[in-house]
């Protein structure tokens, strides 16, 4: 039966039995990595917010369909950006690193908002095992 499932579909279900464990001292070295502090700078573009984001020397674009996507691709793109490893990304991003304050994600929120700019410090996280 496994046989019969394409290739691009048997290699993720292989590589999940081979899953190396996680360690805390990577995932703090990986954390540790990524800048302190980012700027976005975003605007509405056809029902999307599209940002622009500088994170470090590194500058890069985005895009959610709301609030809490654009914010959860603001920390994947980051994450992505900064070369975190594969086993890592979950647990790196899971921890939400950038999340701007409150306000900023009311405006975020208001589609009356045609764009702004905001800064996110990084949030410092606990590393948890399940």
């Amino acid at each position: 039966m496994f046989a019969k499932i394409p290739l691009r579909k048997r290699l993720p279900i292989l590589k999940s039995f081979f899953k190396p464990a996680l360690s805390p001292e990577a995932y703090f070295a990986y954390f540790h990595r990524l800048p302190d502090q980012i700027k976005v700078d975003w605007f509405r573009d056809d029902g999307m917010i599209v940002g622009k984001v500088l994170a470090g020397d590194k500058q890069f674009m985005t895009q959610g369909k709301d609030a809490d996507d654009f914010i959860r691709m603001v920390n994947m793109s980051v994450v992505t950006a900064f070369n975190i490893p594969e086993d890592y990304f979950d647990i790196v991003n899971q921890t939400r690193t950038y999340t701007p304050p409150d306000t900023e994600k009311v405006f975020l929120g208001d589609k009356s908002v045609a764009g702004r700019s905001f800064g996110i410090a990084k949030g410092e996280r606990k590393f948890k095992l399940a």
